[in-house]
């Protein structure tokens, strides 16, 4: 069951669910523009103490304000799903949220939570704008990402998506600026006409999430599933693992961008949000990355996925993506082919390909950060 943390000294810190939007056109302040009135809130659900969820009629919700989609025609469910996609690889997170034993939203509204506050905004835009900078650079070893750090795999083609079995953790972060992310990122274009969605797990030390005033453009459409939601049923070292499946693919009618978790629609981006994704994806990447700030005068502690490197050990040691695939023109998803591995700096985190000891294509990768190597 999950839970929800609403506030920034609460002790405990667990990976959420995110969904990102990087670059899209014609945003205002980097957020929508919201004018929703008290009547879209069909249902109100007090959680606790400082938490409401608030269940939005689905066709009066925040998001729909944005510029591009003033004249949108909301779509309730994907119209076309890739072909050959694993539909037995769901992993083993039970998709359930602490606010649900408070009440449910009902059909034809979705939960939007009404406690994330301007703290998160500042943050979060003050992240994103090294995040832009890193993700361009990225494409060559050895130059400053400006505090990012990655292991990842890249592919380059032509492709409408992407779906892993991502292995759930709870990586130590060790300021309250840093960050751990495990995602899949769908990428076109490059330097300021880059645009990616991004979908997979971030844990950070303070309050977070990613609801469609976060999230541009993000038009919601399940009535169960809260974006933030703090995931609780987390791996243990040697222990039980825990995962669950994402996945980005591109509707082969409407042209919008479905994401979906544990095989649920979740919700999706529409493709006149976008310059180049309204086309096509051109680069996959799967992984870690990580946000440190050196605030001690060296590398930063914040772990990445299990905070083991995949030499020390893999199922229950270093964290893990199986069931890999990508999705090609032909709507048809397979394995990876031509993968380039990036890792920023091997002796702070790394990544090992091993499909002999992960399901279909994978690999391990992860890290503890400041070490002996690594300083």
């Amino acid at each position: 069951m999950s839970k929800i943390i609403e506030s920034i000294s609460w002790p405990l810190i667990l990976p959420i669910l995110i969904f990102i939007i990087s670059n899209p056109k014609e945003l205002v302040d980097g957020r929508t523009i919201s004018n929703v009135v008290n009547q879209a809130i069909i249902r109100t659900i007090k959680v606790g103490k400082d938490e409401t969820i608030h269940c939005y009629d689905i066709y009066k919700q925040p998001s729909l304000n944005h510029p591009s989609l003033r004249n949108h025609t909301l779509q309730l469910w994907p119209s076309t799903y890739p072909k050959n996609i694993k539909s037995n690889n769901l992993g083993t997170l039970r998709l359930t949220q602490g606010w649900h034993n408070y009440g449910t939203c009902p059909q034809g509204t979705i939960p939007i939570r009404s406690d994330m506050g301007k703290n998160y905004h500042s943050i979060r835009s003050h992240k994103h704008h090294h995040l832009k900078y890193a993700r361009n650079n990225t494409l060559h070893p050895n130059v400053n990402t400006d505090g990012h750090e990655y292991a990842v795999i890249r592919v380059r083609g032509s492709f409408l998506g992407a779906q892993a079995k991502i292995n759930l953790w709870n990586p130590v972060v060790e300021t309250r600026y840093e960050m751990s992310i495990s995602q899949i990122w769908v990428i076109a274009g490059e330097n300021d006409d880059l645009n990616s969605i991004e979908a997979g797990w971030e844990t950070d030390d303070y309050k977070n999430g990613c609801t469609n005033l976060e999230c541009p453009g993000f038009v919601h459409t399940s009535s169960d599933i809260s974006l933030g939601c703090h995931f609780t049923e987390m791996s243990t070292f040697n222990g039980d693992q825990k995962d669950a499946t994402f996945g980005v693919h591109k509707d082969q009618n409407s042209g919008n961008w479905w994401i979906s978790v544990q095989g649920i629609p979740v919700g999706y981006y529409p493709s006149s949000l976008f310059s180049q994704l309204s086309k096509k994806a051109v680069r996959i990447e799967f992984g870690g990355e990580i946000y440190g700030e050196r605030s001690k005068g060296r590398h930063t502690s914040t772990q990445m996925g299990s905070g083991h490197f995949p030499s020390e050990g893999r199922f229950g040691i270093s964290s893990f993506f199986n069931h890999v695939q990508i999705i090609n023109e032909n709507n048809e998803a397979n394995d990876p082919e031509n993968v380039d591995i990036y890792v920023s700096d091997p002796s702070c985190y790394d990544l090992k390909i091993d499909n002999k000891y992960t399901s279909g294509y994978g690999f391990y990768y992860g890290g503890p950060g400041y070490n002996n190597n690594c300083q």
